[in-house]
């Protein structure tokens, strides 16, 4: 009766589990369940046995002197690749800072903002600081001569006054923009400037 052996991990259990999906496995358990002579056993590693060493040796030259074989990589590696992809485009880009003073880590979770909130918090959408960056506007300024920006017209611009927040201190912004976003109050307000 025919027996194959296999030194480290169990062939056995190994190969149906984690290489199901490669089509040499797939016909190596076909031939295995069609020839029921033949049995898997597994054999302790490097004491010697001339039909492991053999194997080893063959192995070796494989990997060394054989023709490159692509081994698909798994779903999962390729979501942590892009996920690590974007987590360093992210933290070392030099676009979104703003956003991401508000937002540091990348995430498959949505933060649950409506278009208005959005657009607070990027500073993309209808101010003239951001127009200015496509040339849709000639300066980047309001009105009233200063930057138009939000954060200009949620603290300081005289045409939006009735709507206006407290004018935050550097160390504290990004704390006051984290408020009045989970501040249901006023982000009203801040949106129908």
């Amino acid at each position: 009766m025919p027996i194959i052996y296999q030194s480290g991990r169990r062939l056995a259990n190994y190969l149906p589990i984690s290489l199901c999906c490669l089509g040499i496995v797939r016909e190596i358990q076909t031939l295995l369940l069609s020839h029921k002579h033949i049995h898997l056993r597994w054999l302790k590693a490097h004491v010697g046995s001339l039909g492991n060493e053999c194997a080893d040796q063959l192995a070796k030259e494989a990997i060394t002197k054989g023709d490159p074989f692509l081994l698909p990589k798994p779903l999962s590696y390729l979501k942590a690749e892009i996920k690590s992809a974007a987590l360093s485009h992210w933290d070392n880009g030099e676009t979104g800072r703003s956003t991401q003073d508000i937002v540091p880590r990348v995430s498959n979770k949505p933060v649950r903002w409506n278009r208005a909130e959005i657009m607070f918090v990027t500073g993309h959408g209808p101010f003239p600081s951001y127009l200015l960056r496509f040339n849709l506007q000639t300066h980047g300024n309001c009105s009233c001569g200063e930057k138009g920006d939000p954060i200009h017209y949620a603290t300081k611009c005289p045409f939006t006054l009735s709507w206006h927040f407290q004018t935050p201190t550097v160390p504290l912004k990004l704390q006051w923009l984290k408020n009045i976003l989970k501040n249901p109050t006023s982000t009203p307000n801040a949106f129908h400037m």
